[in-house]
């Protein structure tokens, strides 16, 4: 494939016209045209920087190898050209992670288990089914919510971001890097929570559901239902919560809404996730547990406000990567700014160390 067509998919992949990309890559629009019809080719910093604004590796437009496109499955997807350049940043911080790994001689194989069965035989006893073997396979104890995600990170090696942007999460399965989730850090702690193990659901179903349909890049209603009561059920594992509520439940077997919201905050989810489990604890029609959640509504004004910080945008790991491989001579002070997001400044001062600091060493006492 010639450069121009890889050009123009770039760009389409970002949603630009000719005009914008010429406008935030500084190269003429006329060469962006004429790039793109093959009449003649870049100079490397007109090819550099088209591949800085597309987000791109510039291996990408000099490679013959076949192209190969990431499917990005969204929860609560924004307008498309925000979809797209979210999606972008997204594949390039994934990209910057893999390079890290390799360089570093940190790459792991271990891949999340796939399922032996059809889309057309999964069901919600089935959903429910691979949430208890996840929540014992994983070792995720008897809150989930608090090792869920080190477990994805540390065992399974799965790339997980963390950007401001208009939706919920993102996911994917890479054949270049592997599997990767995308959570809104501007969202309450209980909600990326909640997005992560439901991005969890289609890792582990993804040879289900868009294998046979490669570009199948949008999930069903029913298995964003299978997703829902995947993450309900791993999140709030059986008898833990019975557990925690029938241990405040009142002589007539009664608990108030306060209550129930202290150990809805205590699993990391939301009253409203809490109450609808109830509907499969204890058999609870689903018009009883509307009532409720509508009622809960009103209590919630006078719950106190659960505190949420921010997580880092990008893994700790990824940054010790990065780190190691600047400190090491394997990655470039103008790389690891752009990895890490930093000014070239700011970068240098990761150079700077007490000196003797890497020769230091601790005894360590060995019988």
């Amino acid at each position: 494939m010639d450069i121009g067509r890889r050009l123009r998919i770039a760009r389409k992949a970002m949603g630009f016209t000719q005009k914008k990309a010429s406008q935030r890559s500084e190269v003429g629009e006329s060469s962006i045209s004429a790039f793109e019809h093959s009449e003649r080719e870049p100079s490397f910093s007109q090819l550099a920087r088209l591949a800085e604004v597309y987000r791109k590796p510039i291996e990408f437009f000099l490679t013959d190898k076949p192209l190969i496109e990431n499917v990005m499955l969204w929860c609560d997807p924004p307008a498309e050209e925000e979809r797209k350049a979210c999606q972008m940043e997204f594949e390039q911080l994934c990209r910057q992670y893999q390079s890290l790994e390799t360089v570093m001689g940190q790459r792991n194989q271990a891949k999340l288990p796939q399922l032996d069965i059809r889309a057309e035989e999964f069901s919600y006893r089935y959903a429910n089914r691979l949430a208890e073997e996840a929540q014992k396979d994983f070792s995720l104890g008897e809150i989930p919510s608090m090792s869920l995600k080190k477990v994805l990170e540390e065992k399974f090696c799965v790339k997980l971001f963390h950007l401001e942007f208009e939706g919920s999460a993102i996911s994917t399965m890479s054949e270049e890097f592997g599997p990767a989730i995308l959570l809104n850090r501007s969202s309450k702690s209980w909600r990326r929570n909640y997005d992560l193990a439901h991005e969890l659901f289609h890792l582990l179903t993804w040879n289900i559901f868009r294998i046979p349909e490669p570009d199948n890049a949008k999930p069903s209603e029913d298995e964003e239902r299978f997703a829902n009561a995947f993450a309900s059920r791993l999140l709030l594992p059986t008898d833990p919560v019975k557990d925690k509520i029938e241990s405040v439940v009142d002589e007539k077997g009664r608990i108030g809404f306060e209550a129930l919201d202290e150990i809805a905050r205590e699993f990391g989810v939301s009253l409203d996730a809490l109450l609808w489990r109830l509907l499969y604890l204890y058999n609870k029609p689903a018009e009883e547990i509307e009532t409720y959640t509508a009622r809960a509504n009103h209590v919630k004004r006078n719950l106190p406000p659960r505190k949420s910080d921010k997580p880092d945008k990008l893994p700790e790991r990824y940054c010790s990567l990065a780190i190691r491989a600047l400190r090491e001579g394997k990655l470039s002070l103008m790389q690891f700014a752009k990895y890490m997001g930093i000014s070239y400044k700011k970068a240098q001062e990761y150079l700077i160390e007490d000196e003797g600091f890497k020769d230091e060493k601790i005894s360590i006492p060995t019988t």
